[in-house]
């Protein structure tokens, strides 16, 4: 049965932090003031049983590297058993111990890695990006029906001397890899499919929403509690992927079900509010991210483009 608070599709996805934790500090990444946490697998199972009536899929993303989490196999296993689809989001540099785990999990759909996280302050890691290409060739012939996406968003420093550099780097590798031609990153916010279902896919460096610091606006569009909303490593549950603090909190589900916390009347005002085109939440007045989405129409034109375009 499905719940009252879906749509005919119900959300397109979920995202569930099954950890805060990283082991890489990227210049782009914002960090948390949130203590450093690890969601328990039994706790993800709960989780898992909670939104199953409400989507498909779960990303396991907000801030933090998934693989880190130390029962790992557990969670994938959870997911499979709830029937749930899995859209992980790495940095690829532990591949070299999760890579059969990932390869052998059933409820795994797609794969982004997010390139631009290899540039470290001391040079190119082009052992975790051969790594990861590595994979992209198993995958192709033990899972072709996995998607792979190849995230290189940083389209606005192609042609600066040290991001230029890598993304340089990081496409003549690629071509090499998988044997193709260097691709040439399409403008915008596409995918461009490389080989199967291995996709290389270009955005911009976006602004984390929290800072306050542009300039207010209470007209706008968000996709927030309408394509999906988030659950951070504690159980807070967030309108936002991108609520890197839980500014937004909206409850826990340590005190509350799911279905309560997104029924309740601050999620349910930010909702409507989206849905006229106003921006009741301070946080998202201030957000650069929604300004993407100039109404909600061009907003739910930009989801549907973007579902054709990438996997």
């Amino acid at each position: 049965m499905k719940s009252r608070l879906q749509s005919s599709d119900g959300f397109q996805r979920i995202y569930v932090e099954i950890t805060n934790v990283c082991n890489l500090r990227c210049p782009f990444c914002p960090g948390t003031t949130r203590p450093p946490a690890f969601m328990d697998s039994a706790f993800f199972g709960r989780v898992a049983e909670q939104i199953a009536p409400l989507t498909r899929q779960v990303c396991l993303h907000v801030l933090g590297e998934p693989l880190l989490h130390p029962h790992f196999p557990e969670i994938m296993a959870r997911c499979a058993d709830t029937g749930i689809e899995v859209n992980l989001t790495t940095n690829g540099v532990l591949l070299d111990r999760r890579a059969e785990i990932l390869l052998q999990a059933p409820a795994l759909r797609q794969v982004n890695f997010s390139l631009q996280a290899l540039q470290g302050p001391e040079g190119p890691d082009l052992t975790a990006l051969e790594r990861i290409l590595a994979f992209c060739l198993r995958a192709q012939t033990l899972r072709p029906a996995l998607y792979v996406n190849l995230r290189l968003w940083t389209l606005e420093t192609l042609q600066d001397p040290m991001h230029g550099a890598f993304n340089a780097q990081a496409l003549d590798l690629l071509a090499a890899r998988l044997g193709i031609e260097r691709p040439a990153p399409p403008r915008g916010r596409k995918s461009l499919r490389l080989r199967g279902r291995i996709y290389l896919h270009t955005d911009t460096v976006f602004e984390w929403p929290g800072g306050m610091t542009a300039h207010d606006s209470t007209r706008g569009f968000c996709h927030a509690l309408s394509t999906h909303c988030a659950i951070l490593a504690d159980g807070t549950v967030c309108p936002c992927c991108l609520d890197a603090d839980g500014r937004l909190a909206l409850g826990s589900l340590h005190e509350a079900s799911l279905a309560e916390i997104l029924a309740a009347p601050r999620a349910r005002a930010m909702r409507e509010g989206f849905a006229r085109g106003e921006l009741v939440e301070e946080v998202c007045r201030h957000c650069t991210y929604c300004r993407r989405f100039k109404s909600r129409a061009q907003g739910l034109h930009a989801s549907k483009r973007t579902e054709r375009q990438a996997p």
